[in-house]
């Protein structure tokens, strides 16, 4: 990133352009979202480190959700369990949601919040941080990609009793196996703690989307685990009002 430097040289100002490191810049926002919600500093300090060390110096093949083990462990998610929401291919509509309300996605925890919208990888025997497009290729393989996983993993196993869940009804497949919701949340949610998962389909039109195939398939899967499902179809316009009354 190139940044500008006002020096006062003679009775005149000139600017001087400074090449600011990205990975500084990165480090830097990490820091700064990890001490907005109201962790200690040293925590975020040794978060920091846990998160460099999950991927720093490796070859971003070989960085797996595992690696980011310790990193939750430190900072984990303590949201109220019931106030879980689940989501797939409504990234737009789960921004409608209103902080420290109703609900609590992903992205309004606190590594959620700090890591949101954020690409990174490392290279083997390197010691930075890549956040451009050196960490585009194999989109599965990328260590933001494990990231998530890990992420998703232990917020759906945080999950307790009536647990929502906003899909998409207006693509071909609401509920996708291969999606970060497919593959990892709903295996993911422990029948002893969770009750039941209401499905809230947003639509551009009320029909019998509820109806699709591929959700028969979810209300089959989770009944083979002891969890309850419901499905209700809400008009995109009136999800805003739907995540935000409890």
């Amino acid at each position: 990133m190139v940044s500008k430097k006002a020096l006062a040289i003679g009775g005149a100002i000139t600017f001087v352009v400074v090449l600011v490191p990205s990975v500084l810049l990165f480090e830097d926002t990490f820091m700064n979202k990890c001490l907005e919600v109201k962790e200690e500093e040293k925590t975020c300090k040794r978060a920091l480190v846990l998160f460099k060390q999950a991927y720093v110096g490796k070859d971003p093949d070989t960085v797996t959700p595992d690696n980011y083990k310790e990193l939750f462990d430190l900072i984990p998610f303590n949201h109220p369990c019931k106030k879980t929401m689940l989501w797939s291919k409504t990234s737009d509509l789960v921004k409608l949601v209103e902080k420290g309300k109703c609900y609590v996605p992903i992205a309004h925890n606190k590594l959620g919040y700090v890591l949101d919208d954020f690409k990174w990888c490392g290279k083997k025997n390197s010691k930075e941080t890549f956040t451009g497009a050196e960490c585009s290729d194999k989109q599965d393989k990328i260590p933001s990609y494990s990231f998530w996983t890990m992420a998703s993993i232990r917020y759906a196993q945080h999950a307790c009793e009536e647990v929502k869940a906003l899909l998409n009804g207006d693509v071909e497949v609401p509920y996708d196996t291969k999606s970060f919701f497919g593959r990892f949340e709903v295996p993911k949610l422990d029948h002893t703690k969770v009750t039941k998962l209401d499905v809230i389909l947003a639509v551009k039109k009320k029909g019998m989307q509820c109806n699709d195939e591929s959700l028969k398939n979810l209300k089959n899967e989770l009944k083979q685990k002891g969890i309850g499902y419901d499905c209700k179809e809400v008009l995109r316009c009136q999800v805003k009002k739907i995540l935000n009354t409890c």
